[in-house]
């Protein structure tokens, strides 16, 4: 009786196990982003009234079907275009000092993508890769 409660103990503790790991999120690919003319990244600024004002800061992340992009000390439209050898997507995200959006990649064929984050006239470009299952 104790060895078959053992064994039953030791099977519900691996399947628990094995359901959370597979239960976890899959794993995401940061998009390196880099600014047209300068970093992501940038000092601080000053505003009108001459106090700071951050630089935005723009992050994307790649997972398996999906794009998803963070914006942050940014107030405005944020639109996103996905362009890759015969396919081109379009999103627009508004931001209020931080945003987060997700562009869908279902449909598209697998091949290297750029990315394009325009927050107003700064402009912030990455590439991606989008792999092929299957055949």
């Amino acid at each position: 009786m104790k060895k078959t409660m053992w064994v039953f103990l030791l099977m519900t503790m691996c399947s628990a196990i094995s359901f959370s790991l597979s239960a976890q999120n899959q794993t995401q690919d940061k998009i390196e982003l880099s600014r047209l003319g300068g970093t992501t990244r940038g000092a601080m600024a000053i505003n009108n009234i001459g106090g700071p004002v951050a630089e935005p800061i723009v992050e994307a992340y790649n997972s398996e079907s999906i794009i998803s992009i963070s914006v942050q000390n940014y107030r405005g439209g944020a639109w996103v275009e996905i362009v890759g050898p015969r396919e081109v997507r379009q999103s627009y995200i508004e931001v209020y000092d931080m945003g987060f959006g997700v562009a869908n990649l279902s449909g598209l064929r697998a091949g290297t993508y750029t990315i394009r984050i325009t927050l107003g006239s700064e402009v912030f470009t990455g590439t991606f890769k989008i792999a092929s299952y299957g055949r």
